[in-house]
């Protein structure tokens, strides 16, 4: 038993945070909050900024009340970095937008697949065009 956990532990350990460069800035983030566009997916929705910052940026946040212990955040925030940094080179190049991430709050167990999925959806729709 111990081990297992232990396994579990260094799976979602080894998921690397979102690299320093594509990172928001916290005056863009509280912008992008508060007069962002936003865009809904299952579990997640995102809030893109209206202005052009000077590079692409990308925030998630999760509140305690979809997950009280810190360490249940920072794992759930190092999948979706990891989700991120797989798409990200997919990324126009001209794109200089913030995004911030939210989680939004559910009864039902977050399933990663789905979260995944509106990730790629999220991305997609603001990324790519």
């Amino acid at each position: 038993m111990f081990s297992l956990v232990v396994e579990t532990y260094l799976q979602v350990y080894n998921q690397a945070m979102l690299s320093r460069k594509y990172r928001a800035t916290r005056p863009n983030i509280e912008e992008t909050i508060k007069t962002g566009i936003s865009i809904f997916g299952k579990f997640l929705y995102a809030k893109i900024s209206r202005k052009e910052a000077e590079k692409a940026g990308f925030a998630i946040v999760i509140s305690k009340k979809n997950e009280k212990t810190s360490v249940g955040r920072h794992a759930m925030k190092r999948k979706i970095s990891s989700y991120i940094e797989e798409n990200i080179s997919k990324m126009n190049p001209e794109f200089r937008k913030t995004i911030v991430l939210l989680i939004k709050k559910t009864k039902e167990p977050i399933d990663y697949k789905e979260v995944k999925k509106d990730i790629e959806f999220i991305l997609e729709k603001v990324l790519f065009y």
